[in-house]
């Protein structure tokens, strides 16, 4: 059983076994750091221009840090949340995928239904060790694609496995004796 991702335990059913949890790769969150770094630097810069000899002082410092932590809500803060509540859950009957921070989205496939098991790795993903799986079911449904997955050919293989194993029957057909 994996341990470290309790978030994955509600989604399961009761004879259900979880075999992976991955969240998106950490890189999705580098373009809000940058921009949490650049807000930080420009309430600063704009504090150290305040004229604080002025009356008027207080109120202008209070707004520019009031727009410093509004900017970093919005650009820093609601995409932590919403890399925080993007889960890809792998257990050994279904495969599923769950994000949205008030309103939540999920999507299922079950491993029976699974056809195909695809990866896309381009130069900086590769480098970087994340890239996109896309999972093709027996359905008319479209499959699901699962983004900036950490390790894309090792979550690839247990789907596989998993899947090989539902599949599987397990009680052998044929003559009984």
């Amino acid at each position: 059983m994996i341990t470290g991702m309790a978030i994955a335990d509600r989604y399961l059913s009761e004879d259900e076994e979880l075999v992976h949890v991955a969240r998106q790769h950490w890189t999705v969150l580098a373009g809000e750091f940058v921009a949490l770094a650049l807000i930080v630097a420009a309430v600063v810069a704009a504090l150290w221009f305040v004229p604080w000899e002025q009356d008027w002082s207080l109120i202008a410092a209070g707004v520019v840090v009031a727009v410093g932590v509004v900017a970093a809500l919005v650009l820093w803060f609601v995409p932590m949340l919403k890399w925080a509540t993007t889960v890809y859950v792998l257990t050994d009957r279904r495969l599923m995928m769950r994000d949205g921070i008030i309103s939540r989205q999920g999507r299922d496939m079950p491993l029976t239904r699974v056809n195909d098991v695809a990866f896309t790795i381009g130069l900086w993903e590769r480098l970087m060790g994340y890239g996109t799986l896309s999972v093709q079911s027996a359905s008319e449904q479209e499959g699901m694609v699962l983004k900036r997955v950490p390790r894309p050919q090792r979550f690839q293989a247990e789907i596989y496995r998993q899947v090989n194993a539902a599949q599987r029957p397990e009680y052998p057909s044929g003559p009984q004796g």
